[in-house]
């Protein structure tokens, strides 16, 4: 019982340290080694990666039906009354009046058989379109694998933005609110002084105020966002990550924007379209097999049987004895005439397959029309980028020289505060251009894998 008692406190205690190593692991992560571990650990992404390896033991479930079959059988019948018989008399006993019968009692008490059947499928044109669809449906599992890497690594990335994006934020709300409260307890020492109004000491009051507001707020988001980004990635929400991507990886992304924009962008090879193609040729087959339903079914088959009879059990006695029996044969099914019902069933999977292809023309013309559009968007940000970047440098200029006047008794604290607040409205504005030139960028590129 001691032992037992220790073992468990072991396993306990293996437990417990394990789990404590997996939560107190610190995850330091670019934007591509997010997007890597999230396509080894995104549950949707492994559903669809799993979703791959079924179809592929779905192609052998279907080609193991072409192969030979084996089944055996073993049955025992116990009679314990046998049925009776009769029989006319007069068979046994010519003397014997007319309409007398005799009781017979035919069989024996034991009945045992086993037997061994072989079938094999000789030619089955429903078959040879499984074989076909099985191996499409591969291919489709395939696709939408790939096509689920490409929108998780996707929402990765608009994520991690937002968390960059986000942090400075804080960081900037945070910088401000240290200067802003200095700047009231300086203001508030000036009014117990006689120095300064009232209605100034209010103001810088009010601006205290709603920045503490606004660091609380951004402190939720930063964290609503990082949480985002742990569960698209598949970590556990108490897992810690770092971030070391930074908003000022912007120097080289003017060019390799205008690089994309100019580039050619077949619609036909994104994943989107291939999807659709996939599903024109599973159309296509589901013809063929509606038609595959006209033709005969050939297969062969091969019976072995052995029986045992007797009033008492003899299995494994020597003078037991079996009886065999065998028998080879074929069967051919010959479909004649089912009043039509098989040529409606061609004529809704010609239907469908028209649909199909209808959606495949609708598919490229959005495809052009949403790349085209990627494009255009990608513009807009990367000209809003550069035009509030350049606010942002003015709205820092005036800010510092308004607090430089400020701290020299030339600007009054509401001059100071329109600066503080314009540059804090730009400054977010810049923030939220980075942003979506991002995105436009992800959302153009995400069309091109």
């Amino acid at each position: 019982m001691k032992f037992k008692f220790f073992i468990l406190m072991v396993y306990l205690l293996a437990s417990v340290i394990a789990f404590s190593q997996e939560t107190d692991t610190v995850y330091t992560l670019s934007l591509e080694q997010a997007q890597q571990l999230a396509l080894q650990r995104n549950k949707t992404v492994l559903n669809s990666e799993l979703d791959i390896i079924k179809a592929k033991k779905k192609i052998w479930e279907t080609t193991a039906i072409g192969l030979p079959q084996v089944n055996g059988s073993i049955s025992h019948n116990y009679n314990i009354d046998l049925p009776v018989t009769l029989m006319p008399a007069r068979i046994f006993n010519p003397q014997a009046p007319p309409g007398t019968y005799m009781e017979m009692r035919f069989g024996t008490e034991h009945n045992t058989k086993a037997g061994l059947t072989v079938s094999q499928l000789i030619f089955s044109g429903q078959y040879l379109v499984g074989l076909q669809t099985t191996k499409v449906f591969k291919q489709l599992a395939e696709t939408k694998s790939k096509q689920t890497q490409r929108d998780i690594k996707y929402s990765v990335a608009q994520t991690y933005y937002l968390v960059l994006i986000t942090a400075e934020n804080k960081k900037i709300i945070d910088s401000n609110y240290v200067f802003v409260k200095k700047l009231y307890e300086d203001t508030k020492k000036m009014y117990e002084a006689g120095f300064t109004d009232e209605a100034t000491l209010k103001q810088m009051e009010l601006n205290k105020t709603n920045l503490e507001n606004a660091l609380n707020t951004v402190a939720r988001q930063y964290e609503v966002a990082k949480n985002l980004l742990k569960f698209q990635i598949g970590l556990d929400l108490s897992s810690k990550i770092v971030l070391t991507g930074s908003l000022n990886d912007m120097d080289n992304e003017p060019d390799q924007a205008n690089k994309l924009i100019n580039s050619e962008i077949d619609p036909e090879q994104t994943l989107d379209y291939q999807l659709v193609e996939t599903q024109e040729k599973l159309q296509q087959l589901a013809v063929k097999n509606e038609k595959a339903t006209l033709l005969p079914t050939v297969s062969a088959f091969y019976n072995h049987q052995e029986s045992m009879m007797g009033d008492e059990i003899k299995w494994f006695d020597e003078d037991g004895k079996w009886y065999k029996a065998n028998i080879v044969g074929f069967n051919i099914n010959i479909p004649i005439f089912g009043s039509g019902q098989k040529l409606a069933k061609i004529s809704q999977a010609k239907i469908e397959l028209e649909k199909t292809r209808n959606q495949k023309w609708m598919m490229k013309q959005n495809l052009t029309l949403q790349i085209l559009q990627a494009k255009v968007k990608l513009q807009n940000a990367l000209e809003k980028y550069t035009s509030q970047k350049q606010n942002k440098e003015l709205a820092q200029f005036i800010y510092n020289n308004t607090k430089q006047k400020y701290l020299k008794g030339m600007a009054s604290s509401m001059e100071l505060t329109q600066a503080q607040m314009q540059y804090f409205t730009t400054l977010q504005q810049y923030y939220q251009a980075i942003l979506e030139y991002w995105n436009a960028k992800n959302e153009l590129e995400k069309m091109v894998e």
